[in-house]
C-alpha cells in the first residue's frame, strides 16, 4: 500500500496554516461578520483548501479546515459547525482521489458531485429551519447585524448617497434627527430602509444559491482544482492524475452538441410562468455558460502560449477575463468548439 501524503511539506504546510488563519481572523472581525465571514468565506475557504489538501496534505487539510470551522463557530455559535458539511466531503473526495491517483477529470466530476451533494443538503436544511423561507431568514439576519452595527447610520448613509436604498421622500425632505450621540435617521426612514435592504438581500440570496450550485461549483471543480493539481505536481507535492495542459482542455463533439440541449432548455423555461421551470432554465444556462466559459479561457491560454507569454501574465489576463468579462470567455469557448481552431479533434476521413 503507497503511503498517505499526510505532511507532504512541513515548512509550506506551516504557510498555507497562517495564511488560513489570518483570512480566518480577518472575516470573522469585520464590520458585519455575519455576512462577510458567509459570504466571503463560502467562495474562499473551498478553494484554499484544495490547494492546501494538493501541497499540504492531509494533516494540514484537517487543520486548516479546523480554523475555518473555528471561526464560524466564533461568529455563529454552534450553528457555525456546519460549514464543515460544506467543506468537507469535496475536500475528503479531492484527498481520496489524490491518494487512489484517479484519473483527473474523474477527479473533478466526483468533487464537483461532492460539492453539489453538500451545498443542497445544507440549503433544504435551513430552507426547513426557516419554515420554507431561507431567503427572508438571510435578509432578517443580515438586518439583525446592521442593527447592532455601532456605525448604522454613517453605513446607511453610504448606501443611501449611493443609490443603493432611497427614502421616498421629496427631494429636501428631512430624514435625520438629534441623538445623544449627534444624528441618527428618523424611525420612519430606517423603516423605508430595511424593508428596502429586506428586499435586495432576499433578492440576493436567492441568485446565490443557483450560481453556488452550477457555476461556481463547476469553476472550482474544474479551475481551482486543476490549479491545485499543476502547482502541487510542479512542486512534487501530489501527483499530476494525468492532468493534461490547461491549454489542451476541450469538450469532445458529442458532449458540445448535448450542451445545447440545455441553451434550448433555457429558452423555452425563458418563457414560462412557472418559476420552477424559469430557475431550472436558468441553472441550465449556468452549466452550459460554464462549461464554455472554461474551454474559452483553455484556448486564450493556448493562444497566448503560443506567442510565449509567460505564465504569470498568462494567469492575470486569464483571471480578469474571467471577473470582468465571463460572457467574452464563454463565446471564445463557443468559437473555439464549432471551429476546432486549435485542431485537437481527430479529423474525419472522407470516403
Amino acid at each position: 500500500m503507497a503511503k498517505l501524503r499526510l505532511l507532504v511539506h512541513p515548512t509550506r504546510s506551516l504557510l498555507l496554516l497562517l495564511l488560513t488563519g489570518f483570512l480566518v481572523f480577518l472575516l470573522a472581525s469585520g464590520a458585519l461578520p455575519g455576512l462577510t465571514y458567509l459570504g466571503v468565506g463560502i467562495i474562499i475557504f473551498p478553494a484554499l483548501l484544495l490547494w492546501v489538501a494538493a501541497l499540504g496534505g492531509i494533516l494540514p487539510s484537517a487543520l486548516a479546515l479546523l480554523l475555518m470551522m473555528l471561526g464560524a463557530l466564533r461568529v455563529y455559535g454552534p450553528d457555525g459547525l456546519l460549514l464543515g458539511v460544506y467543506l468537507a466531503p469535496m475536500n475528503a473526495v479531492f484527498l481520496a482521489c489524490l491518494e487512489r491517483k484517479v484519473p483527473f477529470f474523474r477527479t473533478a466530476a466526483l468533487a464537483f458531485g461532492a460539492f453539489v451533494l453538500s451545498a443542497l443538503f445544507l440549503f433544504l436544511l435551513f430552507q426547513r429551519r426557516s419554515g420554507g423561507d431561507v431567503y427572508g431568514a438571510v435578509a432578517q439576519f443580515a438586518l439583525d447585524g446592521l442593527e447592532g452595527l455601532p456605525s448604522r447610520d454613517s453605513l446607511l448613509y453610504a448606501l443611501w448617497r449611493s443609490g443603493f436604498i432611497s427614502h421616498g421622500r421629496e427631494a429636501g425632505a428631512q430624514v435625520v434627527t438629534e441623538s445623544a450621540g449627534g444624528w441618527t435617521f428618523k424611525p420612519e426612514i430606517l423603516e423605508e430602509f430595511y424593508k428596502q435592504i429586506r428586499v435586495r438581500v432576499s433578492a440576493l440570496a436567492s441568485a446565490l444559491m443557483p450560481g453556488l450550485l452550477t457555476t461556481f461549483g463547476i469553476f472550482l471543480s474544474t479551475l481551482g482544482l486543476g490549479f491545485a493539481v499543476h502547482r502541487g505536481a510542479r512542486r512534487g507535492a501530489c501527483p499530476d492524475l494525468g492532468m493534461p495542459p490547461f491549454s489542451l482542455w476541450h469538450l469532445p463533439r458529442s458532449l458540445g452538441r448535448k450542451l445545447w440541449l440545455l441553451a434550448l432548455g433555457y429558452l423555452l423555461a425563458a418563457f414560462s410562468q412557472n418559476a420552477v421551470l424559469r430557475l431550472a432554465g436558468q441553472m441550465m444556462y449556468n452549466v452550459f455558460f460554464s462549461v464554455y466559459a472554461v474551454q474559452g479561457l483553455a484556448a486564450l491560454d493556448f493562444r497566448m502560449k503560443a506567442r510565449g507569454t509567460r505564465e504569470g501574465v498568462r494567469l492575470l489576463l486569464m483571471a480578469l477575463l474571467l471577473v470582468v468579462l465571463a460572457p467574452a470567455a464563454m463565446l471564445l469557448g463557443l468559437f473555439d468548439q464549432t471551429g476546432d481552431h486549435r485542431r485537437l479533434r481527430p479529423r474525419e476521413t472522407q470516403p
